[in-house]
Protein backbone atom coordinates (compact mmCIF):
# COMPACT_ATOMS: atom_id res chain seq x y z
CA UNK A 1 0.00 0.00 0.00
CA UNK A 2 1.56 3.32 -1.05
CA UNK A 3 1.61 6.13 1.44
CA UNK A 4 1.63 9.74 0.42
CA UNK A 5 2.37 12.71 2.65
CA UNK A 6 2.03 16.29 1.51
CA UNK A 7 3.89 18.67 3.84
CA UNK A 8 3.51 22.41 3.38
CA UNK A 9 5.57 24.88 5.37
CA UNK A 10 3.58 27.53 7.19
CA UNK A 11 4.05 31.23 6.64
CA UNK A 12 2.11 33.56 8.86
CA UNK A 13 1.84 37.31 8.31
CA UNK A 14 0.48 39.70 10.92
CA UNK A 15 0.01 43.45 11.03
CA UNK A 16 1.79 44.38 14.25
CA UNK A 17 1.12 48.09 13.86
CA UNK A 18 -0.62 50.24 11.22
CA UNK A 19 1.10 53.23 9.64
CA UNK A 20 -0.52 56.33 11.10
CA UNK A 21 0.16 59.93 10.09
CA UNK A 22 -2.17 61.05 12.88
CA UNK A 23 -4.08 64.30 12.84
CA UNK A 24 -2.59 66.82 10.43
CA UNK A 25 -3.56 70.32 9.30
CA UNK A 26 -4.64 71.00 5.72
CA UNK A 27 -2.03 72.91 3.76
CA UNK A 28 0.82 71.98 6.12
CA UNK A 29 2.95 70.57 3.29
CA UNK A 30 5.17 67.54 3.53
CA UNK A 31 4.56 65.38 6.62
CA UNK A 32 6.79 62.39 7.31
CA UNK A 33 6.72 59.24 9.40
CA UNK A 34 10.41 58.27 9.38
CA UNK A 35 11.93 54.84 9.91
CA UNK A 36 11.96 54.21 13.66
CA UNK A 37 8.97 56.41 14.41
CA UNK A 38 6.36 54.97 16.80
CA UNK A 39 3.84 55.72 14.02
CA UNK A 40 5.49 53.56 11.32
CA UNK A 41 3.72 50.42 10.12
CA UNK A 42 5.09 46.99 11.07
CA UNK A 43 4.38 43.60 9.50
CA UNK A 44 5.62 40.40 11.15
CA UNK A 45 6.21 37.34 8.94
CA UNK A 46 6.77 34.05 10.77
CA UNK A 47 8.22 31.11 8.81
CA UNK A 48 10.67 28.22 8.94
CA UNK A 49 14.14 29.68 9.30
CA UNK A 50 15.41 27.79 6.23
CA UNK A 51 12.82 29.27 3.89
CA UNK A 52 13.39 31.79 1.14
CA UNK A 53 10.70 34.44 0.82
CA UNK A 54 9.86 36.73 -2.07
CA UNK A 55 8.22 39.81 -0.59
CA UNK A 56 6.57 42.60 -2.53
CA UNK A 57 4.82 45.69 -1.29
CA UNK A 58 2.11 47.45 -3.26
CA UNK A 59 0.46 50.61 -2.01
CA UNK A 60 -1.91 53.28 -3.16
CA UNK A 61 -0.17 56.37 -4.54
CA UNK A 62 -2.75 58.63 -2.94
CA UNK A 63 -5.05 58.67 0.03
CA UNK A 64 -8.76 59.11 -0.68
CA UNK A 65 -11.37 60.81 1.47
CA UNK A 66 -13.79 58.49 3.29
CA UNK A 67 -16.66 60.39 1.65
CA UNK A 68 -16.74 59.07 -1.95
CA UNK A 69 -18.31 62.36 -3.14
CA UNK A 70 -15.07 64.25 -2.31
CA UNK A 71 -12.55 63.94 -5.15
CA UNK A 72 -9.58 65.54 -3.37
CA UNK A 73 -6.64 63.21 -2.66
CA UNK A 74 -3.41 63.33 -0.67
CA UNK A 75 -0.28 62.04 -2.47
CA UNK A 76 1.66 59.46 -0.45
CA UNK A 77 5.10 57.96 -0.95
CA UNK A 78 6.05 54.85 1.05
CA UNK A 79 9.29 53.04 1.74
CA UNK A 80 9.91 49.63 3.27
CA UNK A 81 12.78 48.09 5.22
CA UNK A 82 13.06 44.58 6.64
CA UNK A 83 14.92 42.89 9.48
CA UNK A 84 15.40 39.19 8.78
CA UNK A 85 17.13 38.09 11.95
CA UNK A 86 14.08 37.26 14.06
CA UNK A 87 14.30 40.48 16.04
CA UNK A 88 11.95 43.46 15.84
CA UNK A 89 14.68 46.09 15.54
CA UNK A 90 14.45 48.64 12.74
CA UNK A 91 18.11 49.62 13.40
CA UNK A 92 19.23 46.29 11.92
CA UNK A 93 16.91 46.59 8.89
CA UNK A 94 17.76 46.85 5.20
CA UNK A 95 15.76 48.51 2.43
CA UNK A 96 13.47 46.40 0.26
CA UNK A 97 14.92 47.08 -3.18
CA UNK A 98 12.21 48.55 -5.40
CA UNK A 99 9.71 47.52 -2.71
CA UNK A 100 10.46 43.88 -3.56
CA UNK A 101 12.96 41.51 -2.00
CA UNK A 102 14.15 37.92 -2.03
CA UNK A 103 14.90 37.24 1.62
CA UNK A 104 16.43 34.31 3.46
CA UNK A 105 15.08 33.87 6.95
CA UNK A 106 17.79 33.89 9.59
CA UNK A 107 17.75 32.24 12.99
CA UNK A 108 17.05 34.51 15.94
CA UNK A 109 20.30 35.28 17.79
CA UNK A 110 18.75 34.42 21.16
CA UNK A 111 17.84 30.91 19.87
CA UNK A 112 20.06 29.93 16.88
CA UNK A 113 18.69 26.36 16.75
CA UNK A 114 15.03 27.41 16.52
CA UNK A 115 13.05 25.89 13.66
CA UNK A 116 10.94 29.05 13.30
CA UNK A 117 11.95 32.66 12.97
CA UNK A 118 10.46 35.99 11.97
CA UNK A 119 11.02 38.82 9.54
CA UNK A 120 9.80 42.30 10.33
CA UNK A 121 8.85 44.70 7.54
CA UNK A 122 8.75 48.39 8.43
CA UNK A 123 6.58 50.80 6.42
CA UNK A 124 7.33 54.52 6.55
CA UNK A 125 7.19 57.55 4.28
CA UNK A 126 5.52 60.86 3.70
CA UNK A 127 2.46 62.70 2.48
CA UNK A 128 2.26 66.06 0.74
CA UNK A 129 -0.64 67.81 2.40
CA UNK A 130 -2.21 70.56 0.31
CA UNK A 131 -5.41 72.39 1.13
CA UNK A 132 -7.98 69.57 1.15
CA UNK A 133 -11.39 69.19 2.80
CA UNK A 134 -11.31 68.03 6.42
CA UNK A 135 -12.02 64.38 7.10
CA UNK A 136 -10.45 60.94 7.17
CA UNK A 137 -8.26 59.93 4.22
CA UNK A 138 -7.30 56.28 3.73
CA UNK A 139 -5.25 54.06 1.49
CA UNK A 140 -4.22 50.41 1.26
CA UNK A 141 -0.86 48.71 1.60
CA UNK A 142 -0.66 45.10 0.41
CA UNK A 143 2.23 42.88 1.44
CA UNK A 144 2.56 39.77 -0.75
CA UNK A 145 4.67 36.88 0.55
CA UNK A 146 5.66 33.94 -1.66
CA UNK A 147 7.70 31.24 -0.02
CA UNK A 148 9.97 28.56 -1.48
Amino acid sequence: MPIQLDVNPLVETLVEQSLDFGQVIAGSGFQEVPLGSPAMGIFKIRALRTQQLLISLDSDRELRHSNPEIDDVIPIQLNANYAGNGMNDYRTSSPLSGLMGNIAIGAPPQNPDAAWSSIYVYIFGGIDLDFVPAGVYRGEVTLTVIYE
